[in-house]
């Protein structure tokens, strides 16, 4: 047998009719990586009054929206102050929304310098919600990315401050 001889045995054998080999592997790892997220499937409890003072990230944060896990959103964002997520959620969402302060637990966060060209070349190239599993199954809980322009309207709505992301809603409360 020659090698295209036994690569077309081994998909046959893999079930990999039409798709190819590497679509198969690329896959199977994104399955993987989702599977070893501890993450997934938690949810938020407003009544959380656990400790964290272990945490990197000591001022309270704002969130101008619910508190679910969207693995495709690439976790949970808040902003260090009311009035950037106030005009995110009007600038993108065309809604009115008020500004909530909270807590939240980040013990090891992964760091990035800035939003446009630190997060979102990983995010491009990974996709948010692939990112985030990656992140996750490395033992990082979360994310800051460091002061940028990261609401780039060019107007009045533009926003530049830092960003949070956390995986686990568990790690998040009311302040």
């Amino acid at each position: 047998m020659n090698l295209q001889e036994n690569i077309q045995r081994i998909k046959e054998v893999m079930g990999l009719k039409e798709q190819s080999f590497l679509d198969y592997i690329s896959k199977k790892a994104d399955e993987i990586r989702k599977q070893q997220n501890p993450y997934r499937g938690k949810e938020y409890n407003p009544e959380n009054n656990g400790d964290f003072s272990d945490s990197k990230v000591k001022e309270i944060v704002w969130r101008a929206g619910g508190m679910s896990l969207d693995p495709k959103s690439g976790g949970i964002w808040f902003a260090e102050n009311k009035e950037d997520v106030e005009k995110f959620a009007w600038s993108v969402r065309n809604e009115k929304r008020e500004g909530k302060p909270y807590h939240i637990n980040l013990q090891n966060p992964f760091i990035y310098d800035g939003f446009w060209h630190g997060y979102l070349n990983d995010a491009d190239s990974q996709g948010r919600e692939g990112l985030m599993d990656m992140l996750a199954a490395d033992g990082h809980d979360g994310i800051i990315i460091d002061t940028d322009t990261w609401n780039d309207t060019g107007d009045e709505y533009s926003v530049t401050s830092k960003q949070y992301v956390v995986f686990n809603p568990e790690n998040i409360k009311p302040a």
